[in-house]
């Protein structure tokens, strides 16, 4: 009998630690649950958010020791300033950020929640208060517009038309990068 409980019960190990793998990773910041299934596509989104240089000043008083930290670093640091942009801070503020490969990533992702194909390189989903971006294609410019949309989002409590939330997330991501 102990012998088919510790079958039993290294299966189980097992399974819980390859579902775990499958899942991929998950750390908090302030404002963002950052996720990720392969450090080889948090490194190319790290690699590719390149921040202006009075942006990455701030990084340095930010406490980062792994790659995972300095990518929240940066989101927030973003985050912090898209709010300025827009003059818009909302309460309870926080959001998921989806690191994906590629645009195609993003698309399979989008075709399996929505239903529609698109060839976008990052969305921000309303419904979830969720970023689904592509490492490849990152740039401060995507990821601002993108943070842009989030807190518009958050901001009103009655959502504004599409075409106002466009504009405030196209101005996010314009002055963010000036």
């Amino acid at each position: 009998m102990s012998k088919f409980l510790f079958t039993v019960f290294l299966l189980c190990s097992c399974l819980f630690s390859g579902a775990g793998i499958a899942l991929g990773q998950e750390q908090k910041s302030r404002y963002v649950t950052l996720s990720y299934n392969d450090r080889e596509v948090l490194q190319e989104f790290n690699d590719n958010l390149q921040l202006s240089r009075k942006l990455s000043y701030n990084t340095r008083k930010k406490n980062v020791v792994t790659v995972a930290d300095e990518v929240l670093a940066k989101t927030d640091i973003i985050i912090e300033k898209v709010q300025i942009v827009l003059d818009m801070f909302p309460n309870n503020y926080h959001i998921r950020l989806v690191l994906l490969a590629d645009e195609s990533d993003v698309a399979r992702v989008y075709k399996q929640k929505y239903g529609k194909r698109v060839d976008h390189i990052a969305y921000y989903s309303l419904s979830e208060k969720t970023i689904y971006i592509s490492a490849d294609d990152t740039s401060l410019r995507v990821l601002s517009h993108e943070i842009g949309h989030s807190i518009v989002d958050h901001y009103f409590q009655v959502r504004p038309p599409y075409n106002i939330h466009e504009l405030m997330a196209r101005f996010a991501e314009k002055h963010v990068t000036d």
